[in-house]
């Protein structure tokens, strides 16, 4: 007993660090969905605290809009975490699995496209939109979207592709099982982690995303979350309140797809695979 008694008393400072910086982190949380409660008069005089009465009404006036800006950040960004996630199945399937000339290069030199910012590929990138016609469309969304995420997400899918067990593609193969098979029934399975987190990180850039929507769409209707709730910052006052309503609720949806995918999700960023 007087071993764990020592063990509990040096664990204490490190317990108070951690819940230290949790605060820290939990904090902007909380003060999103304090402020969303504020009318600007309450807003300016009582900054960090808590105020009385609750404002319910700014989530009753920013409903229609960040609505609609949901629907429209669903309709660009699930079809963009289905191209990735299918995309980067099948390629870094074939760079894990498979033996061929180059192999090794041609990887590198995708990787390689990580370092190049984005911000450099805006004006081409926009430029080939236009002549395909396909400025103020979902697909002039979805396809950038999903050429953007698709290297990394081919690098994480590589990666736990190699981690399998070659003992377990060769006994199925003495079963007969073809290649399709062996991707669908036994890689797939066992490479769920790295979907789920290919997922999160697909879903947290898509719904965040402010520039190449702003470049990209011109009819403010058919913005995404992120600059969508812009349009309620005015040029000359701002409803703080109504604001951090429109914040509290666009950040519903990522919240309720973490919970959700979060062992995945751990899974994941520590490579962890149990067969």
């Amino acid at each position: 007993m007087s071993m764990f008694r020592t063990i509990r008393r040096h664990s204490i400072p490190q317990h108070l660090i951690l819940g230290f910086f949790a605060l820290l982190t939990l904090y902007p949380f909380f003060f999103m969905l304090m402020t969303s409660f504020k009318d600007n008069e309450q807003f300016f005089t009582q900054f960090w605290a808590p105020t009385l009465p609750l404002h319910f009404e700014n989530y009753i006036t920013v409903w229609p809009s960040v609505s609609r800006f949901i629907g429209n950040s669903l309709l660009y960004s699930v079809p963009t975490l289905l191209l990735t996630a299918s995309l980067s199945l099948l390629t870094g399937y074939a760079f894990a699995r498979y033996k061929f000339y180059g192999r090794e290069v041609l990887f590198m030199l995708m990787l390689a496209l990580l370092m190049l910012p984005g911000i450099l590929t805006l004006i081409p990138l926009f430029i080939q939109m236009r002549d395909w016609k396909w400025l103020d469309t979902p697909q002039g969304i979805i396809i950038p979207w999903t050429a953007f995420e698709l290297v990394f997400a081919t690098f994480i899918m590589r990666v736990f592709f190699e981690k399998l067990p070659k003992e377990v593609f060769e006994a199925a193969r003495l079963d007969g099982a073809g290649e399709l098979r062996l991707l669908w029934s036994i890689a797939v399975p066992l490479a769920l982690p790295g979907l789920g987190t290919i997922a999160i990180l697909n879903v947290l850039f898509t719904w965040n995303d402010l520039i190449w929507p702003l470049v990209t769409l011109f009819d403010t209707k058919n913005y995404p979350v992120a600059p969508g709730v812009l349009g309620f910052r005015g040029q000359y006052r701002t409803d703080y309140g109504r604001l951090f309503a429109a914040y509290t609720l666009a950040s519903i949806p990522l919240m309720v797809m973490f919970i959700v995918t979060i062992r995945k999700f751990i899974q994941g960023l520590s490579g962890g695979l149990s067969i």
